[in-house]
């Protein structure tokens, strides 16, 4: 249960080391904590909100794109952008 508590914990690191809550950069956080980023972002996106309309996949997509090397992994992007395109 650490690991899976740990992944959490740090699904609000950002790549560029800007997040929270541990200030973590890169690769120190944890693989499962940038998957989670990247899942939950995009899941956050294209769902619709009481307070607004989810985006379309797409431009979902390019945000995640643009934000990779800042909050995101790249190379976790780049894997989601081929899974997602199914």
């Amino acid at each position: 249960m650490e690991t899976v508590a740990n992944g959490i914990l740090c699904h609000h690191e950002r790549w560029d080391g800007t997040g929270y809550p541990l200030g973590l950069k890169g690769e120190q956080i944890p693989l499962a904590s940038r998957i989670l980023a990247v899942v939950d972002a995009y899941d956050a996106m294209i769902s619709n909100r009481v307070y607004r309309k989810g985006m379309k996949m797409d431009a979902a997509m390019a945000e995640l794109i643009r934000n990779a090397g800042k909050q995101f992994d790249p190379q976790v992007v780049s894997i989601f952008q081929k899974i997602v395109q199914y």
